[in-house]
């Protein structure tokens, strides 16, 4: 059974705060995985930048896989330590797991890890030692199929202190939401992530009184979706076109009102036209049987393409219900896409009404094939 290391996160900033003072790392490279969470010391923007510049040297110098005594020790030394407290100015957790299920995880002045085993949560096995003055933990273990490990900064275990708590949830009343959120969906980790923050922002009084990040990791089966985008240059393969979308494996996707009619047409479909918007911008999408969602061209992939370039790997993709939310949604949910593109001019697209930034469908879709290389997907393209 072919499986994906899947990971999703939420930062939340503080109330008051436009930015989060944690900051998330994840880089996939020679079939390892590498997830690095941060927490500067206090909220904002100079937190953020802190965290930042421990995650980014953190995961520079995973990625080059050095020795681990050698990262730790570069890290500890470039980390600055607020002379009031006497604490460094960032916590520091990151976990390298590789083609064979083997985790690692190192945590500096971070809560500890909460995995999910069994149906319930447990305290990872960890190995204590001192290095540069300071106490690291680490845990190595071999992650199995149907584990889930969640990794979170000290904001979500100070949730509701001064409130609803007088000390916060605490390492066990996290465990205790995890385990009962888990519980009820062991498939969807997006779905948990999302509702995680929703009860940690709860306790806060859906005010954050300090900046939190959840990180949930977990396999899953990979995943595949196709798209058909554009008539062919030849009409004769319009049959061809139509036969190879209807019988490919995984997820379907058609681009392009016209593309749509050729399928109803070639595979004697009833094509259902949508006219609610969802979004001003961006035509509705219409329904077939057989497909999981078919979209207007030029106008819907250009602000897929404007999406991906703005997404960073593990982000949760956006919630719309939009044409081009929902495909972003199915691009970035799939490990493999396939691509069937239509080389046919369309007149209405080389007019110059059309902003200049409007470029033509196979530039866009090579862009689109660009960004989704960027986070590691595979991509293959077909012209007809």
């Amino acid at each position: 059974m072919d499986l994906v290391f899947e990971e999703f996160y939420r930062s939340i900033p503080k109330g008051g705060e436009e930015v989060c003072g944690d900051n998330v790392e994840i880089i996939k490279k020679n079939k390892k995985t590498i997830v690095v969470l941060s927490d500067g010391l206090g909220s904002g923007i100079k937190a953020n930048i802190l965290s930042t510049l421990t995650s980014k040297i953190a995961s520079g110098l995973l990625e080059k896989e050095l020795p681990l005594k050698e990262i730790l020790s570069t890290i500890l030394a470039t980390l600055p330590v607020c002379e009031v407290r006497g604490i460094a100015y960032a916590t520091l957790a990151f976990l390298i797991i590789d083609q064979k299920h083997q985790l690692r995880l190192i945590e500096i002045d971070s809560p500890s890890a909460f995995l999910f085993r069994n149906n319930q949560v447990q305290k990872l096995n960890y190995r204590e030692f001192e290095l540069e003055g300071k106490k690291i933990r680490e845990a190595n273990f071999k992650f199995q199929r149907s584990d889930q490990l969640f990794l979170v900064s000290d904001g979500v275990t100070h949730a509701g202190i001064g409130g609803l708590l007088n000390f916060g949830l605490g390492w066990d009343g996290v465990a205790k939401e995890i385990e009962r959120t888990v519980r009820r969906n062991q498939a969807d980790l997006k779905y948990n992530i999302n509702k995680l923050v929703k009860v940690f922002n709860t306790f806060y009084g859906d005010q954050a009184g300090d900046d939190f990040t959840i990180i949930g990791m977990k396999y899953r089966k990979k995943r595949k979706v196709n798209i058909w985008s554009g008539p062919p240059l030849k009409a004769e393969d319009d049959s061809l076109l139509a036969e190879k979308i209807s019988e490919a494996e995984g997820k379907k996707i058609i681009c392009g009102g016209t593309t749509a009619q050729i399928a109803a047409r070639e595979l004697n479909k009833k094509l259902e036209v949508g006219l609610k918007y969802y979004d001003k911008d961006i035509p509705p999408t219409s329904q077939m049987e057989g497909f999981d969602l078919l979209t207007e061209g030029l106008l819907t992939l250009n602000r897929v393409l404007s999406l991906l370039k703005k997404y960073k790997p593990g982000q949760i993709p956006a919630a719309g219900k939009d044409g081009a939310s929902r495909f972003t949604r199915l691009l970035l949910e799939s490990d493999s896409v396939r691509f069937l593109v239509g080389r046919a001019v369309n007149e209405s697209h080389q007019s110059l009404n059309l902003p200049i930034n409007l470029g033509i469908r196979s530039q866009i879709i090579s862009q689109i094939a660009e960004q989704l290389r960027r986070i590691k997907k595979k991509v293959e393209i077909e012209w007809f």
